[in-house]
């Protein structure tokens, strides 16, 4: 019984410690899990304010990086704005310097060459002549106030190159009318009679392939042919030139190019300068078959200084053009073509202000208004004579030989005294009858008297003639020097010289 009961209470004591234990071990769950549940709970809300610290942080730093990108944004933009300015105001001051040197040398061309026109105005000696002249000095105003306002407005440039091709054909044309009127002075008779005479060296007039050769029954035929045929190769380009100026302008509104295949403006090119081609060809020919009759009034130097303008005007255009789209070629810009086009006309129009100014300071010298005096081809053909005789120095010649002849002279009389003196004393000493004989032969054969007489009066005569050849000569050198106007008979004078 005693057993029974110390194991029921033994039981009763285990249960008690295990509904303990299980009390205390629910107690602790609770515990932590309650703990647990608070720190989650902590952990949370830190985990809240962290991402609310976060994302306000974020925010901040968001409107802080666009506040400081617009900052950025905005310095670049002032910066690039300024580089801008900077950039405007040295072209505008560079593009004003081109401006003022520019402008002041068209200025000074063409008040020089309104000088020069003013000249001729008030020696008009000969209208018919003077009136062509003053119409190809307009070249040089029209040439600089055209390239300037060319320079300054460029987008001008081409309906001003229109008026500077325009005369640049016209004055071509005039050109050969000057040459013209020269020879005829108002007579076109008297021109196709000048030509008439050199017919045999007249070229044949130029025909097409298909066509027969003409034939002409008198020299005056194929003089006045070839005349018409050279007026007319001349002024096709008078009428052709505007044309093809107004196709390339059009052209440009469309698309604005020159070495392109695939545009029209390389094909206009060709034309004009088929065209060019022929109306130089028509002035050449003209000048080469009256050229013996035009060298008083130097015609070649006038040609030059009509041909190096449209030389200039043309050919160096193409030149800078080329050189310009070489340049802006490598650059990927879309509008490189079009910055190249319009570089080379500012160019182009800079250094013709420059060129006129130079040319009208040439016309000057080539288009004097002295030519056209009374008298001055007869004095400017005196003058030509003389020049070629003083060019060849044949006075200085002349003078040379007579001074030689004479010096040559006084040596071969000296000998003949020395010589005459050993015959003297020879003969004071009694000598031999042989050897005064060999010594009279020996006189003889030097020209020595064998009397001792002196030289025999032949020798005399013909240093005389010489002399007067030569003298003869000379004088004939004076008159050409001195501008004599009497035709001299060349042959008589000297073939007793050639004697």
């Amino acid at each position: 019984m005693v057993q029974e009961e110390v194991v029921r209470a033994l039981q009763q004591r285990t249960k008690f410690q295990c509904l303990c234990f299980a009390i205390t071990l629910t107690s602790l769950s609770f515990f932590f899990g309650s703990l647990m549940v608070s720190m989650q709970h902590k952990l949370n809300v830190r985990m809240d304010a962290i991402e609310k610290h976060h994302e306000s942080f974020s925010s901040h730093f968001d409107d802080t990086m666009k506040n400081l990108n617009s900052t950025v944004e905005k310095v670049q933009e002032n910066v690039d704005q300024q580089v801008q300015e900077v950039n405007d105001n040295v072209s505008s001051q560079n593009s004003l310097m081109a401006y003022q040197f520019a402008g002041t040398f068209a200025i000074l061309g063409t008040l020089i060459s309104f000088w020069h026109m003013a000249g001729h105005l008030q020696k008009m000696h000969a209208p018919i002549v003077q009136r062509k002249i003053i119409a190809i000095l307009w070249m040089i105003p029209i040439y600089s106030v055209s390239s300037f306002l060319s320079l300054v407005f460029v987008q001008a440039e081409s309906f001003l190159s229109l008026f500077k091709d325009i005369y640049e054909a016209y004055v071509i044309y005039t050109f050969l009318s000057f040459l013209i009127s020269i020879i005829g002075r108002g007579d076109r008779d008297a021109v196709i009679d000048l030509l008439a005479k050199y017919a045999d060296h007249l070229k044949q007039p130029l025909h097409l392939p298909f066509q027969s050769n003409p034939t002409y029954h008198t020299d005056r035929q194929k003089a006045e042919a070839v005349l018409n045929q050279n007026q007319l190769f001349t002024m096709q380009f008078v009428f052709l030139r505007p044309l093809t100026t107004i196709a390339i302008i059009i052209a440009d509104e469309y698309h604005e190019s020159r070495w392109d295949p695939s545009h029209p403006q390389i094909y206009i090119n060709i034309i004009t300068n088929i065209s060019i081609f022929f109306a130089f060809t028509g002035l050449l020919r003209f000048y080469h078959a009256v050229k013996e009759d035009l060298n008083w009034c130097h015609p070649f130097s006038k040609f030059l200084s009509i041909k190096m303008i449209v030389f200039l005007t043309f050919w160096q255009s193409v030149v800078i053009s080329f050189i310009a789209h070489a340049v802006y070629k490598g650059n990927d810009d879309e509008n490189a073509s079009k910055d190249a086009t319009e570089w080379s006309k500012q160019a182009q129009s800079f250094i013709i202000c420059f060129e006129m100014f130079a040319f009208a300071i040439v016309h000057c010298q080539v288009f004097p208004t002295e030519e056209w005096e009374p008298g001055f081809r007869e004095r400017q053909k005196r003058r030509i004579k003389a020049s070629f005789g003083d060019s060849l120095a044949l006075k200085d010649f002349v003078s040379d030989v007579k001074v030689v002849m004479k010096s040559k002279r006084k040596e071969r009389y000296k000998k003949l005294e020395a010589k005459k003196k050993v015959a003297t004393y020879a003969y004071d000493k009694k000598d031999t009858d042989d050897s005064i004989s060999e010594l009279s032969a020996s006189q003889a054969s030097d020209g020595v008297d064998p009397n001792g007489f002196g030289p025999f009066e032949i020798g005399d005569e013909s240093d005389h003639s010489e002399e007067d050849g030569w003298n003869r000569i000379e004088e004939f050198i004076e008159e050409i020097e001195d501008g004599d106007d009497q035709k001299i008979d060349v042959d008589e004078k000297m073939l007793p010289c050639i004697a």
